[in-house]
């Protein structure tokens, strides 16, 4: 993909964004009116002879058509205001217009342009101008929910089950993007962040899946423009998604619609990146990394730059523990000398191939982002400018292979499973569940005759038990808790409780959960859990048993 689309993605908003400037500059390097008259003139001529499209203009006032186009694209690339036709999808509403149609005038439109000598930079700022023209001639939804796939009547949206689970997807997705080493680093932001991001996200899917449209999708673009995220990172969340989606039983049709969807916002978001790493990949081609050198201060800057990256990763959790220990200051003057060499210092790197060096440690992608983003700081810090950062991150960029060399397979579904994992506590129901589980159980005990005298206590005693069974059970459950386990068995020593009574505690507790509905396996789970308590609870009785039978051995007498 990326070899495929780099060309034009970069061609197409180096052009958008000198439009973002104004038209006046286009208008007039087409040569005002006369010019773009003489172009209208060139691209008709080739239409006559274009078997693909010279249909649609047969039998047609031919002069009438290419003079309502003149005065259009006149308006269309910055000249006066003065078109008063039809609207273009009023006109085209009965032609029968295609993509491969529009992209053959857009071909024809080039070629006149380039037969006109006009530079590159100027037909892509004409080619980016008459692009959103398209959906007009053809009819086409624009927008945010222009690529929703509605079937049987059903948008996606519909056939995912609703707002409401697309909802539960974006938290399990989101999940899973935090425990996946590929994506962690740009999800991995303070918890008001998350919840504003988790809203975003679940407003732009609810809208690109044919609900209401509610996220204003102008601005992703901007949004993401200066962050690194590249076509591996978006796969990567389609991927998380995709995982979410299974998790949720939607089924494997839906899902593909649903990323197929998802995949028409791609552009938005890696643009910026691409772009921007593309322009500092070819600056460092055809110039050469000695002017990025003497940017970054030459000998004295790199080694203060150095300083500065060395401080930021000695402070970042995420990395410190690479950068530490006895034989720091040597890693510290290799690494030094190489990321010399890679910003063009005239010098040689006298160390081990990277690879070699990290043969023997993990590290992930994560883990590489936080260190591009601590080599960005410190390239701010002695005052690199944004061209030369990004330069910078392109050269580092081609070391991640290599620093990655014992870079593990990422397990999806088992991270996000792991992720979405529900405790007991909530799978009960909270605390209201536990608060039944414990009334119930105890209303059954006593009832029991088998373990009936250990709860048969008067009114205040009972409510302090049942209080610190809640909180015991909450606790042991995965809920909230401030019962202290270390009193377990010393209030329970003294006690006659045995494996049997335990026993009968267990499938009372088992009777209750039955009666509440719980799923059987969530069932067997919560018993397991209580199981290890047994020591706690029947261990004063087995010892003082056993003491009382090795004495009774020796004689009653």
């Amino acid at each position: 993909r990326k070899d495929v689309t780099t060309g034009c993605t970069v061609r197409m908003e180096l052009a958008q964004k000198n439009m973002e400037k104004g038209k006046d500059g286009l208008f007039k390097r087409m040569g005002g009116e006369e010019g773009i008259a003489t172009f209208m003139d060139r691209i008709y001529d080739l239409i006559q002879v274009d078997n693909r499209i010279k249909s649609f203009f047969q039998g047609k006032n031919y002069q009438a058509i290419k003079e309502g186009q003149r005065v259009y694209l006149t308006e269309l690339l910055g000249g006066p205001k003065i078109y008063k036709g039809k609207d273009l999808v009023d006109i085209h509403k009965t032609v029968g217009l295609s993509d491969y149609h529009f992209d053959c005038f857009l071909s024809n439109a080039e070629k006149a342009l380039s037969g006109l000598g006009l530079e590159d930079e100027t037909i892509d700022e004409v080619a980016v101008t008459l692009e959103p023209v398209r959906a007009a001639l053809m009819n086409r939804a624009q927008g945010l929910a222009a690529h929703a796939k509605v079937v049987d009547g059903q948008s996606v949206l519909d056939r995912i089950g609703g707002e409401q689970n697309v909802e539960a997807i974006v938290e399990t997705m989101y999940g899973g993007c935090l425990g996946d080493p590929r994506v962690r680093y740009y999800f991995e932001v303070n918890k008001d962040k998350i919840a504003t991001i988790k809203q975003k996200m679940v407003a732009l899917m609810t809208g690109a899946f044919g609900g209401p449209v509610t996220y204003d999708d102008s601005k992703m673009r901007q949004i993401h423009y200066g962050m690194n995220v590249t076509d591996y990172h978006f796969d990567s969340v389609l991927e998380n998604f995709w995982c979410a989606s299974e998790l949720m039983e939607v089924a494997g049709a839906v899902i593909q619609d649903a990323v197929d969807v998802l995949g028409r916002v791609r552009q938005d978001v890696t643009a910026g990146c691409t772009v921007r790493l593309e322009i500092a990949r070819k600056k460092s081609e055809s110039q050469g990394t000695d002017g990025l050198y003497e940017q970054l201060g030459a000998e004295a800057g790199l080694a203060t730059f150095v300083d500065k990256l060395y401080e930021q990763m000695q402070a970042d959790a995420r990395i410190k523990h690479y950068f530490s220990g006895s034989k720091l200051e040597a890693v510290k003057a290799s690494q030094g000398q190489y990321l010399a060499v890679m910003f063009g210092a005239p010098v040689q790197y006298q160390g081990r191939p990277l690879d070699r060096i990290h043969a023997v440690m993990t590290i992930s992608d994560y883990e590489f982002d936080s260190f591009l983003e601590c080599a960005q700081a410190a390239l701010r810090a002695v005052g690199a400018d944004a061209s030369s950062m990004d330069e910078c991150v392109v050269l580092l960029e081609t070391a991640r292979r290599d620093v990655l060399i014992n870079r593990r397979p990422h397990d999806v579904k088992k991270t996000q499973e792991a992720a979405s994992a529900k405790s007991v506590y909530e799978k009960l129901g909270g605390e209201i569940g536990v608060t039944n589980l414990v009334e119930n159980m105890y209303t059954k005990a006593l009832e029991d005759a088998r373990i009936k005298s250990f709860f048969e206590k008067n009114k205040a005693k009972v409510t302090t038990i049942k209080k610190k069974m809640m909180q015991f059970i909450s606790g042991q459950f995965g809920g909230p808790t401030n019962y202290d386990v270390n009193d377990l068995r010393p209030t329970h020593y003294s006690m006659n409780i045995s494996d049997y009574h335990f026993d009968c505690i267990l499938d009372i507790i088992k009777e209750v959960l039955t009666d509440a509905g719980v799923k059987p396996k969530d069932s067997v789970e919560a018993l397991m859990i209580l199981q290890p308590v047994r020591a706690d609870v029947t261990t004063g009785f087995t010892v003082r048993m056993e003491m009382a039978r090795k004495n009774v051995e020796k004689g009653k007498d």
